[in-house]
């Protein structure tokens, strides 16, 4: 049983088992002189790291991982001779260089290094992860020239790199398989944010702080196979069923356990979603029947997984509210056996409030605000906790969280050089897990055994990375294709660096919190910054050619879940966000944004159809924002969701194609191009390109347009995208150049060849060009094309397909533009 890689460079790696042996033949094709082999395993599910040691010469620059791996072996040859050494992953951390055992062998055969490692050395019961790549020293570099990859998309050259596959060797099967990050067998990961609250209400009487009564409520039984099979069909994979834990709330449910909750706690008549009250429960207001809640949540799992798709929660890990009480697992209440008497203690579940002139009690800045508010909680009259988000104060504001408190996972957060890391770490992997971690763990365990299928992880940059990687190993033990996603911000100065002094070193010695949660294991992490650059656009000041600059560390970039609304952000239809354009600036925006990378991408319930907010709700008052605080409905939403029909009968024509564009632009993201293909931007080669976009006076290009290439060799799949962001004018007689390092990106030999051209996006229509200069006729404004490329001889059998209009857009063969 044998697998053969054409590595990248023309490099030839057969990965096979023979005798209990591992055996790994790599030759590195033309490359001359001393060079390093580096084979990285993962084997069993203990945790390790995805971020591979790096040094001068000796494992060169920064190598990210498509998995953690606990073994690093490197072989070091020249001429005919050998040296091998290994590290591994222990005690939170990569252990220095040793020389290898004598369990892994190898020997030199001219450009071929032939590696055997016994399997009876790995630690495995059936799944082992391997990667392979080399580097050459010589020549003075020393942090490396990359080359041979058995990822044959990752390119020669110094500096860092990310591998996308690796190999999983089955040994059960005796079979290897090709594995993505997020597993080709497994869809790119395209996710629908449904508020549950909001989704299916039809309730339009919308009284600011309206009641439950007044204003209505969306139902988990809303949510039937109308609406499922609609969602489905648009392209997506999960679904994110926002809010549905027990949260505090303003509406009494006292006939099964549960009256509403001190108004002093409360944002809005509702509640927040994220003020967490039971972490083993679901809110009441959901169900038909509230005492039968959890059968009404599970039936909805049943149904989402019956439409082929998979469910995702929240997941709030760093605060709840200062009400929480689980009626469901009472033994597991927080804070039940803490000492009170102290800040801080890892064996405490909560901060403590030292008393001073401010208190006790707690004072909330709800006094006066509204009726029955006095400022005074029950529960803290006498000790006060730490705000959720790391307020030490005995007089929280109103503009903290000050209806709930913060969860202490062993990091004392206020020591300024957040140091004091009582759980265990690369520093002391001896400490003791917090009950914290503890606790939350049999979080995850419950509500996978109910059938969720992942966790949208709210705040995770404020919980130790090694609690996460912790956490993750766990419940993938459990359940090995668990969803894990995380919003995460690096700029919070609320973030909680790791400490593995390897990570701290990355992104110019200052770190980045989004490479530690990855490193973790999350699928994803938020991309804010492509968010903030695109909306930046709109309101001034920013240009296209700023993408290029956000978050392009390759690890991170590609993993980067990108979305244009979700229940934070503005929308994008508000009448004073976004310029003012209007609905219509989600074409251009989310196909650049869902486009950028292999990593989740996201839709807002709403935003398929122009959902503008509508004024002031509520708690939250005109923000621009659909509140998340309120008993509401979505104006626009309701004419899609139509009586529970969920066909859209009142939307107007402009809306109804919106959705599908959508739709197009969700299900073309599935595509191997973008699912497991590799990402070039056109707009630092055509920045001086006059005839790429320039409008008025700019003296540069890529104010207004953006383009870009995704590729996968391994389908041969390749698409050219192409974005107006403009809000009113149409761009002509575009011209897009690609340099001569985009056509090796390719794959492609020549920049003459002619290729056929099809529009997958909007209109089906194919034209033909050579791919280093493509003219477009026009663009019109808040637009994208998803060109796919394919080979002229391809033009028959597209051209004979329906709904193809070979006349436009209009392309011709034109000169490269000189410098």
């Amino acid at each position: 049983m044998s697998s053969s890689v054409l590595g990248s460079d023309g490099a030839s790696i057969d990965f096979s088992i023979s005798r209990d042996r591992l055996l790994i033949d790599y030759r590195c094709g033309e490359v001359r002189g001393p060079r390093t082999l580096f084979v990285a395993v993962r084997s069993g599910s203990a945790v390790g790291s995805a971020v591979v040691p790096f040094s001068e010469n000796f494992e060169g620059s920064s190598v990210f991982l498509p998995f953690q791996a606990d073994r690093l072996i490197v072989i070091q040859w020249n001429g005919a001779s050998a040296s091998i050494f290994v590290r591994t992953w222990e005690n939170w951390r990569w252990s220095e260089a040793q020389v290898a055992p004598n369990d892994i062998t190898a020997t030199i055969e001219g450009s071929c290094c032939k590696v055997a490692v016994e399997l009876a050395s790995i630690e495995s019961e059936e799944k082992i992860s391997l990667a392979a790549y080399a580097k050459d020293f010589s020549h003075g570099k020393s942090w490396g020239w990359f080359f041979g990859c058995s990822a044959s998309s990752v390119p020669a050259g110094e500096g860092e790199r990310y591998l996308p596959h690796y190999l999983e060797l089955d040994r059960r099967a005796q079979t290897f398989k090709t594995r993505a990050r997020l597993s080709i067998e497994r869809e790119r990961l395209r996710i629908y944010q449904l508020f549950v609250r909001l989704f299916g209400n039809t309730n339009e009487t919308r009284q600011p702080h309206g009641t439950l009564a007044e204003n209505g409520v969306g139902k988990f039984n809303d949510i039937h196979e109308a609406a499922l099979g609609a969602i489905q069909q648009m392209g997506f994979s999960h679904i994110w069923l926002t809010g549905v834990l027990q949260q505090a709330s303003g509406t009494d449910y006292s006939e099964i356990g549960q009256p509403a909750s001190d108004a002093d706690l409360l944002k809005g008549i509702a509640g927040s979603p994220y003020a967490i009250a039971d972490y083993f429960d679901v809110c009441a207001d959901y169900a038909v029947e509230p005492k039968n809640r959890l059968t009404e949540f599970k039936a909805l799992l049943d149904r989402v997984h019956a439409q082929g798709l998979q469910a995702l929660i929240d997941f709030i890990p760093n605060h709840v509210a200062r009400c929480y009480h689980s009626d469901i697992k009472p033994e597991i209440n927080f804070g039940r056996h803490d000492n009170r008497t102290v800040f801080f203690d890892p064996k405490n579940n909560f901060f403590y409030l030292p008393p001073n002139d401010d208190g006790p009690p707690l004072q909330l800045p709800t006094a006066g605000t509204k009726l029955h508010c006095d400022g005074c909680i029950a529960e803290e009259m006498e000790h006060g906790r730490v705000t959720g988000n790391n307020v030490v104060s005995w007089k929280p504001s109103l503009n903290d969280w000050y209806e709930t408190v913060k969860l202490n996972y062993g990091f004392d957060f206020t020591d300024p050089a957040k140091n004091v890391r009582e759980y265990p770490n690369a520093r002391t992997p001896e400490k003791a897990i917090p009950d914290t971690w503890v606790k939350m763990d049999e979080v995850i365990s419950y509500w996978q055994s109910l059938g969720v299928d992942g966790f949208r992880c709210d705040m995770a940059h404020m919980e130790p990375p090694e609690f996460w990687k912790w956490l993750i190993a766990r419940a993938r033990g459990r359940a090995p294709a668990v969803v894990f996603v995380a919003e995460a911000y690096d700029n919070d100065p609320a973030k909680v660096p790791g400490s593995d002094p390897l990570l701290a070193q990355l992104a110019g010695g200052c770190g980045n919190v989004k490479f530690d949660l990855l490193d973790a294991g999350f699928d994803g992490v938020y991309d804010d910054p492509s968010y903030r650059v695109l909306k930046g656009i709109y309101e001034g000041g920013r240009w296209a050619n700023d993408l290029d600059d956000t978050d392009r560390e390759p690890f991170i970039s590609d993993n980067a879940l990108r979305y244009a609304e979700n229940h934070d952000e503005v929308r994008l239809a508000a009448p004073n966000e976004w310029g003012g354009v209007g609905m219509e600036a989600g074409r251009a925006v989310s196909a650049i944004l869902y486009g950028l990378s292999r990593g989740p991408l996201l839709l807002y319930n709403g935003q398929e159809v122009g959902e503008p907010a509508a004024g002031a709700e509520g708690f939250g008052g005109d923000d621009a924002r659909t509140t998340i605080f309120d008993y509401w409905s979505m104006p626009e939403m309701v004419r899609w969701v139509n009586g529970h029909q969920y066909d859209g009968g009142k939307l107007a024509p402009e809306q109804k194609a919106l959705r599908e564009f959508y739709g197009r632009l969700v299900r073309l993201n599935g595509e191997p191009a973008f699912r497991d293909g590799g990402f070039y931007s056109l707009n630092p080669a055509n920045r001086d390109n006059p005839r790429f976009e320039r409008l008025g006076e700019e003296a540069a290009s890529g104010h207004w347009l953006y383009a870009f290439w995704r590729c996968d060799l391994s389908s041969e799949q390749r698409f050219l995208v192409v974005a107006n962001l403009h809000p009113t004018d149409t761009l002509r007689q575009v011209l897009i150049v690609s340099p001569p390092p985009a056509l090796e990106f390719l794959a492609l030999d020549s920049a003459v060849a002619r290729m056929l051209f099809v529009d997958r996006l909007v209109s089906d229509s194919i034209f033909e060009s050579t791919i280093a200069a493509v003219e477009i006729a026009e663009i019109a404004p808040l637009s994208a094309l998803y060109l796919e490329c394919l080979p002229n001889e391809a033009v028959a059998d597209r051209a004979a397909g329906p709904g193809h209009d070979r006349g436009a857009p209009c392309v011709r063969d034109v000169q490269l533009p000189s410098s």
